[in-house]
């Protein structure tokens, strides 16, 4: 008798929480079954009776590629050690001799992997070049007789080994570098081979095709090769990704001084003296404003410069291996993660969803909980959710990073209070090997987050 009320309860279970059930629906999108769905939702709202109650939980111990949901725990790592107030450096200095207004030597512009030098998301962080110059003026130096040196002390600089071929031409897939220059992107003209700004030792294969226009070129390689449908079209522009951006910078700045009167010879400068002097020091913006525009713009550069400034002075992997170590230590189940870049650009990343609503909530009920929250996209107000729940009632109240590539579709943040706009819940999304339209997955997460915290304030 006990044994068949058993199997009774256990029936009943089941129909009731179906999503416990293998290749069950949960979203209610087109494939499902064959779709790896990873859902948590959590009250974290610390003096009310529902706090710590586990709203949503569907599979969210199942290890799933995040993409650019990645940047949560990259920017949280990097708010965590950094803190909001955290400059990058870029110091400039003269070694060498002085001869009189002639310095004999070379000019060393001491790299310091930031990402903002020149960036078009940063406006009013333009003009170092200017700056060295006024700073070469002001210490009376006409000439320079040796070259222009960066000092790079990044490990592994460049695209990650993980991030797919095809990615790395396109502008979203720039890597990191110690020296980084306007995004460490340019504007080309395939037809015509001319590229702003100058782009030394660029070689350009272009080649027709049938299929669209398409760019490629290797990790390393300045070997860019073009694929376009007209070759001869001198009105079609495109972007793509410096090799080497110190020496782009280099040429840049050698033709900003020679401009400004300051003579710059470029020949070897190493032992002609060991003398030093100051030239100037550049300073990024506040991190915190380098954390929001990542974060609302999904900029992989950022991101993986965040990282490894978050630990200096080590490659990527004992990076990744330390920001692992940290979550484990907070008993956040980092073990069975696997981090291979800052960004989320590769597919060979895995996070659950219970992990990361561990950071998130970790992150909420600390001293930088509010401002943490405060970087992510607001739903149907900027950014990447811009479209998201517009004109609902959670329009603004959910502050969500989103991470797509092709069949992944994430979402990671929170829900905020419409009074103080503290987080009240984390919420986690991810939805992996879809084959419905992108669409689709969209509009069912729409209707679960609607259905969910309409459902709670009732």
């Amino acid at each position: 008798m006990k044994l068949f009320s058993y199997a009774i309860i256990a029936l009943v279970a089941f129909c009731i929480f179906p999503q416990a059930a293998s290749g069950a629906s949960f979203l209610g999108i087109d494939g499902e079954e064959s779709t790896s769905v990873g859902i948590y939702i959590k009250d974290i709202r610390p003096t009310t009776p529902e706090s710590g109650r586990v709203i949503v939980d569907h599979n969210s111990r199942m290890a799933l590629t995040p993409a650019s949901v990645m940047k949560v725990v990259t920017t949280a790592t990097a708010l965590d050690i950094l803190g909001e107030d955290y400059r990058f450096s870029t110091p400039v200095e003269l070694r060498g001799a002085r001869s009189g207004s002639k310095w004999v030597g070379n000019l060393v512009v001491k790299a310091s992997g930031d990402p903002t030098l020149e960036s078009e998301n940063f406006k009013e962080n333009t003009g170092f070049c200017r700056e060295i110059l006024d700073g070469l003026k002001k210490a009376g130096i006409t000439e320079i007789t040796g070259r222009i040196v960066v000092s790079e002390s990044l490990s592994d600089a460049g695209p990650i080994l993980q991030w797919e071929c095809e990615d790395i031409a396109w502008p979203y897939g720039a890597g990191l570098f110690g020296l980084n220059w306007r995004d460490n992107t340019f504007t080309l003209s395939p037809a015509t081979g001319k590229t702003s700004p100058y782009v030394p030792d660029l070689k350009i294969d272009l080649r027709k095709s049938s299929s669209g226009n398409d760019l490629v070129r290797g990790v390393g390689s300045n070997l860019l090769t073009i694929y376009a449908t007209n070759p001869n079209n001198r009105k079609w522009v495109t972007r793509s990704t410096m090799p080497d951006p110190a020496a782009v910078f280099a040429a840049e700045l050698a033709s900003v001084l020679r401009k400004g009167g300051i003579a710059v010879d470029d020949r070897d400068g190493e032992a002609a003296g060991s003398d030093t002097l100051a030239v100037c020091t550049h300073r990024s913006p506040r991190s915190s404003e380098i954390f929001r525009s990542l974060m609302v713009r999904s900029d992989n550069l950022f991101a993986e410069a965040m990282l490894r400034a978050s630990y200096p002075g080590t490659t990527r992997k004992k990076a990744i291996e330390s920001e692992k170590a940290l979550w484990s230590g907070r008993s956040l189940g980092a073990k069975y993660t696997i981090i291979n870049d800052g960004s989320g650009l590769t597919r060979a990343n895995r996070l659950s969803p219970r992990f990361l609503g561990g950071v998130l909530e970790w992150m909420a009920a600390s001293p930088e909980g509010e401002a943490f929250a405060s970087y992510f996209p607001r739903a149907g107000l900027d950014g990447t959710m811009k479209g998201f729940l517009a004109d609902s009632e959670l329009e603004g109240l959910l502050a969500l990073k989103t991470g797509s590539v092709s069949s992944v579709q994430c979402y990671a943040g929170y829900l905020l209070d419409k009074e103080t706009a503290r987080p009240t819940h984390v919420v986690v999304v991810m939805v992996n090997g879809f084959f419905c339209p992108r669409v689709q997955v969209r509009k069912a997460v729409e209707r679960l987050l609607l259905d969910k915290f309409t459902n709670e304030k009732q």
